[in-house]
């Protein structure tokens, strides 16, 4: 620790070369902060809307093949961070006459269509208009009528336990894709066909515009019941994944780039210095300074250095996505994401590495300079 006051000195005189060396890693940690910040934010409220019009819910809660207790579902729409909750139960059930199951969902009818619209039921005749709250009516997908050989109006024998339940096929479900054999029942109605009574399978969730799917992750599991675990609709994660992946890689792209960018103007500015200093690294060696001894301090100018310029560029990084968002929305302008309203949030685990790369900045652009100084014989 002797000759920290050297080194510290000498960053003191050197004023122009240190602050252009923090200026540096302050640029190149901001740019990449405020790239990151903003793709974060924009695909978060990108993925809500690919979510809203594919009516998928944001997250859904999901209990074990037994249920959980319907009264979680009360508790849950307390939640500040819920705007819209829809409680559904499933039901593998057996038909008779045929092999492969059928899934059905018990859906209460008025909150889902706030929160998945796309499995809403819909009947065809005008005098089965509140055949969705009868407790014998089930409504098929296309692909369900045509893999049970049903249609509209026939009944439907389904194994209810010990006993043979008949069901009349009261509609469609128009918004259920092709291929997706599917069945929909009011909520009601499946809990007492098949011994649900009190119990529901999960519940599908849709989130404050004031929070984000993380906030919720974070804040909702400590309130939970065991074996009730939150988790994001797989088909909705994939079709939001897919449309944003060229996105995400321009954006990844322009904030390595910006990384890139801020090492390299550091070791610029820290191999000048060491042309500059040379008579004072050979003084020092003539003193009996070792070379890895001086290895070691310019490295530790260099951490220096990228620390400090790490946590002023990641405040400054989070400050301009703040400006972008707020000015340019999460598309900075090109209109691909208008309406949406991106929210900014504080991730710490991506501002400490940030703040870490801003030290390697340093590290790294110390650290050939560095190794040049130590080979100057003393003088």
């Amino acid at each position: 620790m002797t000759l920290a006051p050297v080194f510290l000195g000498s960053l003191g005189r050197r004023r122009m070369a240190s602050l252009f060396s923090l200026l540096a890693i302050i640029l190149g940690v901001a740019l990449g902060m405020a790239v990151q910040a903003i793709h974060e934010a924009a695909l978060n409220e990108f993925g809500r809307g690919v979510r809203t019009l594919a009516g998928e819910a944001d997250l859904r809660l999901v209990g074990p093949a037994s249920g959980f207790d319907e009264t979680l579902f009360e508790q849950i729409l307390r939640h500040p961070d819920i705007a819209q909750a829809t409680p559904i139960v499933e039901i593998d059930a057996k038909l008779v006459g045929h092999e492969p199951l059928l899934k059905v969902l018990g859906v209460d009818i008025f909150t889902l269509a706030r929160v998945a619209p796309r499995l809403l039921p819909q009947s065809h005749e005008r005098t089965e208009r509140f055949a969705t709250l009868a407790e014998d009516s089930i409504f098929l997908s296309a692909a369900a009528q045509q893999a049970y050989g049903v249609q509209m109006g026939d009944p439907l024998p389904v194994q209810a336990g010990s006993r043979t339940l008949t069901l009349r096929v009261a509609g469609d479900l128009p918004g259920v894709g092709d291929g997706q054999p599917l069945a929909i029942m009011d909520i009601a109605g499946a809990q007492l066909a098949f011994g649900r009574l009190g119990k529901l399978s999960r519940i599908d969730l849709i989130v404050a515009d004031n929070s984000s799917p993380e906030g919720l992750r974070r804040s909702l599991p400590a309130t939970l019941p065991a074996g009730v675990q939150l988790e994001a609709p797989d088909a909705a994660s994939e079709q939001s994944g897919n449309l944003t992946r060229a996105y995400r890689i321009n954006l990844a792209m322009l904030a390595a780039i910006a990384l890139l960018t801020g090492a390299f103007l550091v070791f610029s500015a820290q191999a000048l210095s060491v042309v500059k200093r040379r008579s004072e690294f050979a003084f020092l060696r003539a003193l009996g300074l070792e070379r890895t001894t001086l290895i070691r301090w310019l490295l530790a100018e260099g951490a220096l250095v990228g620390l400090l310029g790490g946590v002023l560029g990641v405040a400054l990084g989070y400050g301009l996505a703040w400006m972008a968002l707020q000015a340019l929305g999460g598309d900075l302008g090109a209109g691909y994401f208008s309406g949406l309203q991106p929210q900014l949030e504080f991730k710490p685990a991506l501002t400490a590495f940030y703040i870490m790369l801003g030290l390697l900045a340093g590290l790294a652009g110390a650290a050939l300079p560095a190794r040049q100084a130590a080979d100057i014989s003393p003088a």
